[in-house]
């Protein structure tokens, strides 16, 4: 039975891709209005690029960016936390960050991705995001892209 504010079944849980850029605060922000709407269960992921060449050029990047990560995911978790809502938070790794996002999404069984429109990485800041696209292509269950 889906109910008209969230057009899930109730209990269907939502997967929202967050990276702190303002694209991802927009779908955070959509994911929670619905997720109180439907009564979901709500999981935020971050992924840390894993690039094996990019890492192994700098010296201590690797723990820099999965502290950076941890920082991205506790500012999320503390929003879903405001809006009276609670969240699984869950930390992927992958030069392909798509990959970790779909895979998670087969994992859990969500009826929903959530997803801003664009990144905060290279040419995703001027066209619709490449994540975003790659994720439409490959997602398990419906994929909601949402502008800032």
């Amino acid at each position: 039975m889906a109910t008209k504010q969230c057009g899930l079944k109730l209990h269907d849980s939502i997967l929202v891709a967050y990276d702190g850029s303002k694209f991802s605060e927009a779908a955070l922000k959509q994911a929670i209005d619905m997720a109180k709407a439907c009564r979901s269960k709500l999981y935020v992921m971050h992924v840390v690029y894993h690039g094996v060449e990019y890492v192994a050029m700098t010296s201590g990047l690797e723990e820099q960016l999965e502290e950076e990560a941890r920082k991205t995911l506790k500012k999320a978790e503390n929003k879903v936390k405001k809006a009276g809502l609670t969240c699984e938070a869950i930390m992927g790794y992958d030069d392909q960050p798509h990959r970790p996002i779909v895979d998670e999404a087969k994992k859990r069984k969500v009826a929903l991705i959530v997803v801003g429109s664009h990144g905060r990485t290279g040419l995703a800041k001027v066209l619709m995001g490449s994540v975003s696209q790659r994720i439409i292509g490959h997602a398990p269950c419906t994929v909601m892209v949402v502008p800032a």
